[in-house]
C-alpha cells in the first residue's frame, strides 16, 4: 500500500488547536479545577496530555525521515576531499612528488535492479504501520479514559444510593425510638437500627474513598479536575449483536501488522536485488599539487559494481528477510485474533449486563413495594425490627446491583467500541476536530 488513506483523520486527533509536539512537551501537572466536563472532552484532554500519544507521532516522524534517506539513494551524491602530505606517484616517466591534493566529485546511481525503489516502498509500509500505531494508541488512550470516567460514574452513583439508603435506615430509626419511647418495643430495636446505620455509614466512607481514587486518576488522564461528570453517551451502547460481519480492514492493529508484513516482502525482494550489480555514473575533477609539477585529474565513468561471491551472505540475508515475513504474517492473524476474542467477551459481557439489568429492575420494585408493606406492619405490631432492616437491606441490594449492572454494561461497550475502532466516531471527535489539528504528512 503506497498511500494510506485516513479518511477519518482520527490519527491526527492529538490536541484542541496544539501540535503534537507542543503537547508533548508540555511538563506534566496536577489537574487544574473545571465545573463539568463530558466524555468527548475528557477524551480529548487525554489525547494532549498522555506522554504514549506524542511518542508514537514522534515515531511516525522518524518513519517519514527514513523515506527520505532511502529516497536520497537516486539523488546525486555530492563530496569534496583534500588531503596534504608526502605522495610519490613513479610511472614510465619518472616520479613524481605530491604534497596537497583537493578536488570534487559527483556521483548518480543509474540503476540497480531495485534496491533501492525496494528500500523507499519498505520505508513507506513501516510509516505506514507507524501511522496505523498512532491510531490504535489514540483509541488505547481514549478507552483508558472513557474506563476511568465509567467508575467516576459507577461511584459517584454508589455513593448517592448509600446516602439514601443512611437516609432511609435513620427514618427506621426514629419509628424504633418512638416506639421504645410510648413502650411498644424494646430499646435493642433502636440498638439494632443505630448500628445498621453506622455499617451502612462505613461503607459509604468505602465508596467515597474509591470515588476520590477514580476522581484522582481520570484528573491525571485528563489534566482536568471537574466538579461534575455529564452522563455517559448513549451512542456508545451496542446495537449490533453480530460478530460475523467486523470488517478488519478498518481497525488500526491489524492494518498496521498488514503494513509490516509489506514492509517485510519489500524487504525479501531488496535482500534479493543485491545479487544484481549496482550501476552508476561518476565524474570528478582532482587538483594535484607538487613540488616540480601540478596537474588537474578530470573523470568521467560508468561503475558496474557486480558481487560474485560474498561467502553465503546474501543468501543468508535472503533466508532471514523471508523468516520476518513469515512472522509479519502471523502478526496479522494474531491481531484479527485479539480484535475478536476481546469484541466476543466485550459482548458477552454487554449482554449479561442487560440481563441482570432487567432482573434488577424488578428487584428495586419489588423490594420497594416490600418495604412499605414492612413499615405499615411494623407500626401495627405485626413485624419486627428485625424485618423491617432485612427489606431496608434488599432495597440496597438491589439499587447497587441495578447501578453496578448499569456500568458494567457501559463498560462492555467501550471495551466493544474500542476493539473495532468506534469509540472515537461514535463520539463525534473526528468531524468536530478536523480544522484544528495539526498535519502529520
Amino acid at each position: 500500500m503506497k498511500k494510506v488513506k485516513i479518511g477519518l483523520m482520527a490519527i491526527m486527533m492529538l490536541s484542541v488547536g496544539q501540535s503534537i509536539s507542543c503537547a508533548a512537551q508540555e511538563p506534566l501537572g496536577w489537574a487544574a479545577p473545571l465545573t463539568t466536563t463530558t466524555l468527548k472532552d475528557a477524551i480529548m484532554f487525554a489525547f494532549q496530555r498522555d506522554p504514549s500519544v506524542g511518542q508514537q507521532a514522534a515515531q511516525v516522524g522518524i518513519g517519514q525521515a527514513q523515506i527520505d534517506q532511502a529516497r536520497s539513494a537516486w539523488m546525486p551524491q555530492l563530496s569534496l576531499s583534500g588531503s596534504a602530505g608526502h605522495s610519490q606517484t613513479t610511472d614510465s616517466s619518472g616520479s613524481l612528488s605530491n604534497s596537497t591534493t583537493w578536488g570534487m566529485s559527483l556521483t548518480q546511481l543509474v540503476y540497480d535492479f531495485g534496491k533501492t525503489n525496494n528500500a523507499i516502498d519498505q520505508s513507506e509500509a513501516q510509516r505506514n504501520s507507524y501511522r496505523y500505531q498512532l491510531m490504535a494508541t489514540l483509541s488505547s488512550v481514549a478507552e483508558k479514559t472513557a474506563l476511568d470516567y465509567v467508575e467516576v460514574q459507577r461511584y459517584t452513583a454508589l455513593v448517592q444510593a448509600a446516602q439514601q439508603n443512611i437516609v432511609a435506615l435513620q427514618s427506621v430509626s426514629r419509628m424504633a425510638q418512638l416506639r421504645a419511647q410510648a413502650g411498644l418495643s424494646s430499646t435493642s430495636d433502636e440498638l439494632q437500627t443505630r448500628t445498621r446505620v453506622a455499617g451502612m455509614q462505613a461503607t459509604l466512607q468505602q465508596y467515597q474513598a474509591t470515588l476520590m481514587s477514580a476522581r484522582a486518576k481520570l484528573a491525571v488522564l485528563t489534566g482536568m479536575n471537574a466538579s461534575d461528570y455529564a452522563p455517559i453517551p448513549t451512542a456508545i451502547a451496542i446495537k449490533d449483536t453480530s460478530l460475523n460481519d467486523i470488517d478488519y480492514s478498518l481497525i488500526p492493529s491489524v492494518l498496521a501488522a498488514k503494513e509490516m508484513e509489506s514492509s517485510a516482502q519489500y524487504g525479501i525482494q531488496k535482500v534479493r536485488a543485491q545479487y544484481w550489480p549496482t550501476i552508476s555514473v561518476r565524474g570528478g575533477r582532482t587538483r594535484y599539487q607538487s613540488s616540480n609539477r601540478s596537474y588537474w585529474d578530470n573523470q568521467i565513468q560508468l561503475n558496474v559494481d557486480a558481487p560474485i561471491y560474498q561467502g553465503g551472505a546474501v543468501s543468508a540475508q535472503v533466508r532471514q528477510a523471508q523468516g520476518a515475513k513469515e512472522v509479519a504474517a502471523t502478526q496479522v492473524d494474531q491481531a484479527r485474533f485479539d480484535v475478536l476474542q476481546k469484541a466476543s467477551v466485550a459482548l458477552a459481557d454487554w449482554l449479561g449486563a442487560q440481563a441482570r439489568i432487567d432482573v434488577n429492575k424488578q428487584q428495586v420494585l419489588n423490594a420497594d413495594q416490600t418495604r412499605e408493606v414492612y413499615k405499615n406492619e411494623y407500626t401495627l405490631n405485626k413485624r419486627s425490627i428485625n424485618d423491617l432492616l432485612s427489606v431496608e437491606q434488599d432495597v440496597w441490594q438491589a439499587i447497587s446491583s441495578q447501578i453496578n449492572s448499569q456500568y458494567d454494561a457501559w463498560t462492555a461497550a467501550i471495551n466493544y467500541a474500542t476493539s473495532l475502532d468506534n469509540l472515537l466516531p461514535l463520539l463525534g471527535i473526528e468531524k468536530n476536530t478536523r480544522a484544528t489539528l495539526p498535519d502529520l504528512n
